[in-house]
Formats: C-alpha cells, sequence, structure tokens
C-alpha cells in the first residue's frame, strides 16, 4: 500500500500472496498519487480506466486481481513461500558461481 506500490511497480517480477492488498490510501485524505503511480496507473493492463478509478478513489485490489490487472506478474499462495524462496536462493546461488 502506498509507498511500497511506487517502489515495487518498477520491478519486473511481482509476486502476490493471499495477504496481498494494492491501495493508495493517501486518495482517501485528499492527497494524489505518488509519482510512481501516476506512470504505472495509466499503464495498468487491459483497462486505462481502471487506472484513472484506482489513482482518483483509492479503491483496494486484492490478490487475484493484481496479478489479472498486471500490478502483480505471478500469484503464490501464502503456505508455499517457504518453498519459493528457497528455489530463488537455491537458483541464484546455483547460477552465481
Amino acid at each position: 500500500m502506498g509507498g511500497g506500490v511506487g517502489l515495487s511497480c518498477h520491478a519486473p517480477i511481482r509476486v502476490a500472496t493471499d495477504n496481498t492488498m494494492y491501495a493508495m490510501p493517501e486518495t482517501g485524505i485528499g492527497f494524489f498519487t505518488d509519482v510512481a503511480g501516476s506512470y504505472f496507473l495509466p499503464r495498468i493492463k487491459g483497462n486505462s480506466c481502471l487506472g484513472m478509478y484506482l489513482g482518483l478513489t483509492g479503491h483496494r485490489l486484492k490478490a487475484k486481481d493484481v496479478v489479472t490487472w498486471g500490478v502483480a506478474t505471478h500469484f503464490v499462495p501464502q503456505d508455499k513461500m517457504e518453498t519459493l524462496r528457497s528455489d530463488i536462493m537455491n537458483n541464484v546461488s546455483a547460477s552465481s558461481t
């Protein structure tokens, strides 16, 4: 939520879990989205109007929605996160040597 979205939106891999929630809460108190939000919201996959809606209202998207709209690139259930971490560590270590 908030600043975390602005930091993560530029990463090539963005993983959502069961607990993921996307929001720009600053719009709820009358502020506008940050610079990163104004960059990526109009570029939301397949629906430029959704980006405007999210930027103006601060509506929250849940886990599967962020993957559907391209805010996240992958969905991993929360109970599989340790497996994902282990796989990443093993593959990065193996390819780094």
